[in-house]
């Protein structure tokens, strides 16, 4: 990023609900260490009737610039990026979870790290808080590089930075898939011209939910959500449609919660075809214009 032209940056940070795991992660953002000028939009997902005084009065205790915005009306990750991204006011957005803990220096690293015609993915740790027993139930999420599906990389929402006229470009995360929406917004931003960068030092650990059944369960839906991209839109690159085609992830530790969780994926693709046909085509990616420069003005 050019330093000189200084521009505003957003954190947009999704909210389900007001409850310690939240509480831990605005700590971790007012603990920022960073001289960069930013501000806070937190989009709140709950039906709860409670949450917004609770949140206000959380967001009140800190130093923050921070604005509420409610996206209650649709339960989905996805529509409370959406939301919050509209109500940004920054040239840049950084995105990160509330149930997440960004190390003091990940806002200054994933923003000083992108570039024009750039988005940026940072490094999910998931050592300190990993459940205990399940240290080798999934393959990293960031494998000392981006993610990939098909071969493909794609950022991770919960740890990434990209120009704002980049994101509504390609109209932000697709609020009809199930899942799959990191990997549908980074093609989409691949096809628009965009180059997808790593972060190793952009540092946000990562949390996963506790037990089999709940990690089996994520993984079938992750899996559906795959299936319903690959119906509307080919890898970029591809020569063809990789309806079937698998995935080929390295895994380091191969094991029998492996053999399910891969199964769990597999099925969830299959179902996802099913679901596709049910689901509005998705719009027409718009055209890259190489003469128009852009200067800055969300594992399976």
């Amino acid at each position: 990023m050019d330093q000189s032209s200084q521009p505003s940056i957003t954190v947009v940070m999704p909210v389900g609900s007001v409850d310690s795991y939240f509480r831990k992660a605005l700590a971790c953002l007012v603990g920022q260490q960073t001289a960069l000028d930013w501000d806070l939009v937190v989009s709140l997902n709950s039906d709860d009737g409670n949450a917004r005084s609770a949140l206000e009065s959380v967001l009140a205790k800190t130093s923050l610039n921070a604005e509420v915005v409610d996206s209650s009306d649709i339960r989905s990750a996805s529509y409370a990026r959406n939301t919050g991204a509209k109500h940004a006011t920054g040239d840049i957005l950084a995105f990160c979870d509330s149930d997440d803990e960004a190390d003091p220096l990940w806002l200054e690293n994933i923003v000083t790290a992108l570039g024009p015609r750039q988005a940026v993915g940072g490094h999910l740790s998931e050592e300190r808080l990993v459940v205990a027993g399940q240290e080798h139930w999934r393959p990293p999420a960031t494998p000392g590089e981006l993610p990939s599906f098909l071969g493909v990389p794609y950022l991770v929402s919960a740890n990434m930075a990209v120009w704002a006229e980049d994101f509504h470009a390609v109209e932000g995360f697709d609020q009809t898939l199930l899942r799959g929406e990191d990997i549908d917004f980074s093609w989409k931003l691949v096809e628009r011209g965009v180059e997808l960068r790593y972060v190793q030092d952009a540092v946000v650990e990562y949390r996963h939910r506790a037990g089999l059944r709940p990690l089996l369960h994520q993984h079938y839906l992750y899996g559906r959500g795959m299936g319903q991209v690959l119906a509307r839109r080919n890898p970029p690159g591809a020569d063809g449609p990789q309806l079937l085609r698998a995935n080929g992830q390295s895994v380091p530790n191969k094991s029998a919660v492996h053999i399910m969780r891969r199964g769990s994926i597999a099925l969830g693709r299959l179902r996802g075809l099913v679901d596709a046909r049910s689901i509005e085509p998705a719009p027409p990616v718009p055209t890259f214009d190489t003469a128009t420069p852009n200067n800055g003005t969300r594992a399976a």
